[in-house]
């Protein structure tokens, strides 16, 4: 399970018209996923590169157990994905220049696990000098749950060892096994895994690990690439998983709100049984925290209010908070960091005609916008506020991959401060596109799971020696590519 360029396929869109004497700005791209589906060809450059003038590279790389698999010693090491991906950008950074780019000037962009491994590359001793920006997009390396310990493949390779008949010890021939065993048998029984980057300290003695602690002790220690970084989410996220489970299981009552937000939380605190451990924790401390900061202070049964209150939760917890403390991090270290809320709905229709009405932005459809879809089709027809927006992103994202500022070089009247501890602000992507306050953006929330929570989980699970974290949905990632993918064919 060696990293081969050979077996990497790249799509490169180069553009026609000479290049600048320093060369075209280059975009490389990661595609999400949750690190078991996808590819690049989904998102077609083609808008984005002639419009913009400049150099897209995407490319495919190893997911799912192909990808992220270990045995938990040097037979199969994992995070093979992750070193796709850096011999991906290798080979940019060594060849980007025959093409007419700029080997100095190239940017990262990626959108969910793509945007967690971008935070992965700034830590890994070879990934740092391969680029020098980043646009991390719905996601990043500070989420719960962004990379996993080695023990949680324990049973899965036990699995695997009884559904194939696999010896389990020696590791080199339950690997030999494996290799017998058709891929997409593999795939299938192993689609249920929650498949993530793994941290890999002393897992092989013939390889480096690449990513041997935790990314926020390299950032603590300042051992981080220093570059400007662009980064954001939009306004509903998790909008479909929470509709999905309305349609489900819910009606709105202080009673199944509560037990929403109860379920919702339980993801942090490992399943443990105290009979065995001799240890408790204090569980109802944990879920008591989240309760009291977020159920609505006057007594009603207004469902759209407890519905609003969720989709709030869910998007603080998982993509709010932890994108304020990437941008507070990155700040520390005086680096040019941007950060967005994308709140614009589309226009057009038939783009938004299978999302509930309250939806506004879900996960994925602000990428509407970053690659230019409202020009894609000739006879699809699209609002032209759709395409007005589609430009003014389009241009904000490539202004920043070669200037390091999004608004640079652009006759828009928008102002996009720079994100600063002393002046936090978001800009809020909408028809007014004004920078955040304290009247649209919930910096409470933010301080609440960024400082106070983790020190309640920590009183809470003291003695258990317990490091929780969330599963990310799959079936929200088909949820919302059944939806888009009619609007991309």
């Amino acid at each position: 399970m060696e990293c081969d360029i050979s077996k990497l396929v790249f799509f490169l869109i180069k553009l026609v018209s000479p290049p600048p004497p320093q060369g075209f700005a280059t975009i490389i791209w990661i595609h999400p996923g949750n690190f078991t589906t996808g590819m690049p060809s989904i998102w077609n450059p083609h808008t984005l590169v002639y419009r913009q003038r400049v150099i897209v590279v995407t490319f495919a790389w190893r997911l799912n157990i192909m990808g992220f698999f270990t045995t938990m010693d040097g037979e199969a090491a994992g995070n093979y994905g992750l070193m796709d991906q850096q011999a991906a950008m290798q080979w940019v950074k060594s060849n980007i220049k025959l093409f007419g780019g700029n080997e100095n000037n190239i940017c990262l962009m990626g959108y969910g696990t793509g945007a967690i491994s971008i935070g992965i590359h700034m830590v890994n001793s070879e990934s740092k000098a391969l680029f020098h920006k980043a646009i991390v997009m719905s996601g990043n390396m500070f989420q719960p749950s962004a990379v996993r310990s080695p023990e949680e493949d324990k049973p899965v390779i036990d699995r695997l060892a009884k559904d194939f008949g696999c010896i389990r010890k020696p590791t080199s021939l339950f690997i030999d096994c494996l290799r017998r065993v058709d891929g997409n048998l593999l795939v299938q029984q192993t689609s249920n895994v929650n498949w993530r980057p793994l941290l890999d300290k002393d897992l092989s003695n013939s390889t480096l690990p690449f990513l041997p602690e935790p990314i926020k002790d390299f950032f603590d220690r300042d051992e981080y690439v220093k570059i400007p970084v662009l980064t954001g989410y939009t306004n509903m996220e998790q909008a479909l998983e929470l509709d999905d489970i309305e349609n489900s299981t819910i009606h709105y009552t202080p009673e199944t709100f509560k037990q929403l937000l109860t379920d919702l939380v339980s993801g942090d605190i490992p399943n443990i049984n105290s009979s065995e451990t001799g240890c408790d924790y204090n569980y109802e401390h944990i879920i008591d925290s989240v309760l009291f900061f977020y159920t609505p202070t006057t007594p009603n049964y207004n469902a759209e209010i407890f519905r609003k209150t969720a989709v709030e939760f869910m998007l603080e917890k998982t993509y709010g908070s932890s994108t304020i403390f990437l941008a507070s991090k990155l700040t520390r270290d005086n680096q040019p960091t941007y950060v967005y809320r994308f709140d614009m709905k589309p226009s057009t229709k038939a783009v938004v005609k299978n999302i509930p009405n309250w939806v506004s932005v879900p996960h994925l459809f602000d990428l509407i916008y970053v690659w230019g879809v409202p020009y894609w089709r000739q006879d699809q027809d699209w609002d032209y506020r759709d395409k007005r927006i589609s430009d003014t992103i389009m241009s904000f994202w490539t202004n920043f991959a070669k200037y390091s500022n999004p608004t640079q070089g652009t006759s828009y009247p928008i102002k996009w401060e720079a994100y600063t501890i002393e002046r936090p602000g978001l800009l809020i992507i909408d028809n007014s596109f004004n920078m955040s306050s304290s009247g649209n953006l919930n910096y409470k929330a933010f301080t609440f799971w960024n400082e106070y929570y983790p020190k309640v989980l920590s009183v809470s699970t003291e003695c258990c020696g317990l490091s929780g974290g969330n599963t990310y949905n799959f079936t929200y990632i088909l949820i919302i590519l059944v939806i888009i993918l009619p609007i991309l064919l």
